[in-house]
């Protein structure tokens, strides 16, 4: 018969979709997808590559098999290709609940303007939190008040940080992301700056105590660094 062969001595549909599987066979290899990816990113603590799908897969289908659920390896492959997303937010986010400590952010007194400059040449780079910023258009700064060069084309001050303080390398950008609509969703206005180990968001002065109570009661905790 065509698009069957004989399995086990029943007659198999060899061109099913995934879609024709009953709920409760999709709901038990979701949760073989996710235990395999899990399982990956504990072993290996880091999230699994393309390179990484054929293990993960033989492991899915190997549960598939013992519970005799008659499915094309293709389709599953196919399927686990479409929810890898969402595997990976969720393994996210279950680590950052299972790790969870008050995140701390220092907060830093010195005030900071943000620039846009004719070139560097007057620029102290050594002084700490000077940030610059170059395209085809135009060349940026980020600097502290007292130290803006003499040839800046426009400015504006006024601006303080906060360094978000995690030492979770794989979670970094999520938890900026995550403050950055904390804020957003209170209308403040901000400025995130990223060095190679660290991200900063800058506030304004006059947003700083709400800024810090927002955070607070997002359950952040504030740190104090005089510079």
């Amino acid at each position: 018969m065509k698009n069957h062969k004989m399995v086990g001595g029943k007659l198999l549909q060899t061109n099913k979709k995934y879609s024709q599987l009953k709920l409760k066979q999709k709901e038990k290899i979701y949760q073989w997808m996710y235990g395999s990816y899990q399982q990956f990113y504990l072993e290996n603590k880091r999230f699994p590559e393309a390179k990484d799908n054929d293990l993960i897969l033989s492991r899915v289908m190997q549960h598939i098999e013992q519970a005799e659920i008659w499915i094309p390896e293709r389709e599953v492959e196919n399927h686990y290709k479409s929810i890898i997303t969402r595997l990976r937010k969720r393994v996210n986010q279950e680590q950052i609940q299972k790790n969870r400590v008050p995140i701390p952010l220092v907060s830093f007194s010195v005030p900071l303007s943000i620039c846009k400059v004719e070139d560097y040449t007057d620029v102290n780079l050594d002084h700490p939190f000077c940030f610059t910023g170059r395209t085809d258009e135009e060349k940026s700064l980020i600097c502290p008040t007292e130290i803006m060069p003499d040839n800046i084309v426009d400015h504006e001050d006024g601006w303080r940080a906060f360094r978000i303080c995690s030492e979770q390398d794989i979670f970094r950008s999520e938890i900026l992301a995550r403050i950055v609509k904390i804020l957003a969703s209170y209308q403040i206005e901000l400025f995130p700056v990223s060095t190679f180990s660290t991200n900063y968001i800058l506030i304004k002065e006059e947003d700083y105590n709400r800024v810090v109570s927002i955070l607070k009661n997002a359950g952040y905790s504030i740190e104090h660094e005089e510079e």
